[in-house]
This record gives C-alpha cells, structure tokens and sequence, in this order.
C-alpha cells in the first residue's frame, strides 16, 4: 500500500521556483483600472491554483464574523499563507476572483483599496456578488492562480 502525503507536505519538497516572467497590462481598448490589471501575461512553468480562502483562522474559527472587512483582512492573510507554502508570495499571484455575500456598489472602493495595498502588482481581478457562501457566517472568499517560474 503506498503511502499518501499530504499536499502541504509534497509541497515542502519542491524546489523553490526562480520568480516568473509576468507581464502587466492595460491595453489600449480597455479602460485603465486604477485597482487590478486587465491582463496578466505568465511565461514559466508552475502554476498554482489556489482554493478559495475563507476567513477562517488555522483552527477553523470563523475572525470577523459579521464583518465583512474583518473577514477580508483574514482572507488576505491566509492566501499569502497558501501562496508561500507553494514557495511563492503575493507577487507571483496573477488572477484572483472575489466572492462576496450581498455585495454592493459602495464595497468596490474598499475592496479595491485592500487589492491594492494587498499586492505588490494589482492581479488581474473578477469581483462576483453572492446570496451566499458555503457557510453561513461566512462573508467573502477569495481564490487564486500564481505563477512561480
């Protein structure tokens, strides 16, 4: 019977990728974005797809509960956690999808805000307005792609 590791664990026996050739853009054609990028072109050869991260903390404990800016802040950090245990960091993310329960047109302003702050290059950015999460006290989930070679 072989033995199954987990993924956190094959992981850890990756060599660390060199960063990627990313290539940022806003072309002509296309409004200019002041909080994502339009197009992200990856030249290498790991891609990581990240699951959607929840604001739960590593023991499963809902932080924000109620709030949904709260629970972006934990959702941000956990992402970072997912992308450096793939041996990369928030650089290396270039697309990210933002689901949030019962959004509103205010809310991109400060999603925006947090993207932008959040990341070294905004990633090309979908923001999709939900009733509701897999959890109901859950509020936001945001998955994610990096490239890291």
């Amino acid at each position: 019977m072989r033995a199954i590791l987990p993924v956190v664990a094959c992981l850890a026996l990756l060599p660390v990728a060199e960063a990627a050739d990313l290539r940022f853009s806003n072309p002509e054609g296309l409004f200019k974005p002041s909080t994502f990028t339009q197009v992200v072109t990856a030249k290498g050869g790991t891609t990581v797809y990240i699951s959607g991260q929840t604001a739960r903390d590593a023991s499963s404990k809902i932080v924000g509960e109620g709030d949904v800016r709260k629970q972006a802040g934990q959702v941000l950090s956990n992402l970072r956690v997912a992308v450096e245990s793939a041996g990369g960091s928030m650089a290396d993310i270039v697309k990210i999808t933002t689901f949030v329960v019962n959004l509103k047109p205010d809310d991109r302003a400060w999603i925006g805000d947090l993207v932008t702050k959040s990341f070294p290059k905004p990633p090309a950015h979908t923001l999709v307005g939900i009733d509701a999460l897999a959890v109901p006290e859950l509020l936001i989930e945001i998955e994610a792609y990096a490239v890291l070679d």
